[in-house]
C-alpha cells in the first residue's frame, strides 16, 4: 500500500537553504516531502533524511508542478533567484489554494506576486506569504511595532539592515543569495514615496541612524531596493517606506554618485558575476555562517519618532525557522489570512518574537534628529 503523501513540500530543498528548513522541519517533528530539479540531488538529501518522499519538477511542465503539488497544504519555496525560477510554484499555489511562504528577498518578485497573484489567492483560499526570510521579515515585523509604537499611521518609516561582526557579506551569503542580489542591482528599483511605488536608484539617499546602544556610534546607510517597500505600507499605512543597508560612509557616497550608471554596469558585468558566483562555496561557513545582525524600523510622524530594533544571528538558520514556523501555524489553523500578504499578516510579531531567536529594543526621541 502506497505511503499517504506528505502535508508538507519543501521546494528547492538540495539547496542550501532548502536543507536547513528540511532540518527545522524534521526538529519540529513535521512530516514533509521534498522537490527540485535534480533527480540525483533529491535522492541523496532523501536517503540523508531517512526516506522522506521526494518530487521531481520540471519547471517548463505544468504537469509535473501539478503532480508535485496536488495533496499539499503548505510549500516552502527555498530555490532562487525567484524572479527566475520563483513564479511558477506561487502562481500554482495561488491557483490550488495551498498555503505558500517563500526565501525571496527580490522586489520585484514579490511586486510581481501581489500584482499578479493577489485575487486569484484571495480566491482560492490560499495565503501566498512571501519573503518569510531573515532579511525581510524582522524588518516588517520591526516596522509593524514601530507604527504600534506611534499611535498613529506613519508619514514615513525607514528600515535599515545592519550586519555585525568582521564576516563580509561576501562571505556570508549563499550562491542564490548572491544571484538575487545582481538581480537586483541590474533591474528596476523602488521605493514607496507619497503613497505610490516610484523608481528611485540603489544609493539615491544615504542617512545616518543612531545604533541600537544608547550612545553608541551612529550607523550609515544607503537606500536599496527591497520587498519591505511593497509589504509594510499594507498593514502600517505608512505613506513612505524606505529600505536601507547599512554601509561605511565613503562607499555608500561613492555609489550614490554612482547611481545613474550603476544598474547598466550591473548588467554588462552580469555574465561575468554569475559564473564567479558559480565558483563560490554554496554558502556560509563557520564565522560567517553565525554572523549577528541588527534591523531597525524607525517610524516618523510630524517630529515623533519612534524606534524598534530587532536584533538576531545566522540568518539562514533564522530564515529556516520562520518558514518553520509558518508551516506549523498553517498545518495547525493559525493562517486565516488570504492572497498575497507581508510577513507581519502571516506571523503577526508578538508570535514571531515568542517562538523566534529575536530580541527586541527600542528607541525612542521627541523630535527628528
Amino acid at each position: 500500500m502506497a505511503s499517504a503523501r506528505a502535508d508538507v513540500l519543501v521546494f528547492g530543498a538540495t539547496g542550501f537553504t532548502g536543507k536547513l528548513v528540511c532540518d527545522a522541519l524534521r526538529t519540529r517533528g513535521v512530516t514533509f516531502a521534498i522537490a527540485g530539479r535534480s533527480r540525483a540531488k533529491l535522492d541523496a538529501l532523501s536517503e540523508s533524511l531517512g526516506g522522506v518522499e521526494t518530487a521531481l519538477v520540471d519547471l517548463k511542465d505544468a504537469e509535473t508542478i501539478v503532480r508535485a503539488l496536488t495533496g499539499r497544504k503548505v510549500v516552502s519555496a527555498c530555490a532562487g533567484p525567484f524572479i527566475e525560477v520563483g513564479e511558477p510554484i506561487l502562481a500554482s499555489c495561488a491557483r490550488m489554494g495551498i498555503h505558500y511562504a517563500d526565501t525571496t528577498g527580490e522586489q520585484n518578485f514579490v511586486a510581481l506576486a501581489v500584482l499578479r497573484y493577489r485575487a486569484t489567492a484571495e480566491a482560492s483560499g490560499a495565503c501566498v506569504a512571501p519573503s518569510l526570510a531573515y532579511e525581510i521579515a524582522p524588518p516588517d515585523w520591526a516596522a509593524h511595532l514601530a507604527a504600534q509604537r506611534l499611535g498613529k499611521e506613519p508619514d514615513a518609516l525607514d528600515l535599515v539592515y545592519m550586519p555585525r561582526g568582521a564576516a563580509s557579506l561576501t562571505d556570508a551569503t549563499t550562491r542564490g543569495t548572491k544571484l538575487s542580489v545582481l538581480s537586483i542591482f541590474s533591474g528596476e528599483s523602488r521605493q514607496f514615496i507619497d503613497g505610490t511605488l516610484r523608481r528611485e536608484a540603489p544609493a539615491a539617499t544615504v542617512r545616518t541612524f543612531p545604533a541600537r546602544e544608547e550612545g553608541g556610534r551612529p550607523i550609515t546607510a544607503m537606500s536599496i531596493p527591497s520587498p519591505e517597500s511593497i509589504v509594510v505600507p499594507s498593514h502600517t499605512g505608512a505613506r513612505t517606506v524606505r529600505t536601507f543597508m547599512a554601509i561605511d560612509k565613503t562607499t555608500a557616497h561613492i555609489l550614490q554618485k554612482a547611481r545613474g550608471i550603476a544598474p547598466a554596469l550591473a548588467r554588462a558585468a552580469r555574465p561575468l558575476l554569475v559564473r564567479a558566483i558559480g565558483r563560490s562555496a554554496e554558502g556560509p561557513e563557520g564565522e560567517a555562517r553565525g554572523m549577528e545582525f541588527d534591523v531597525l524600523a524607525e517610524a516618523r510622524s510630524g517630529d515623533t519618532v519612534k524606534r524598534v530594533y530587532l536584533a538576531g544571528r545566522d540568518p539562514y538558520g533564522l530564515t529556516a525557522q520562520i518558514q518553520a514556523l509558518f508551516v506549523e501555524r498553517a498545518l495547525g489553523g493559525k493562517v486565516h489570512a488570504r492572497g498575497v500578504v507581508a510577513p507581519s499578516v502571516a506571523i503577526p510579531p508578538a508570535e514571531a518574537l515568542a517562538a523566534l531567536p529575536l530580541s527586541l529594543h527600542e528607541r525612542a526621541s521627541a523630535t527628528t534628529e
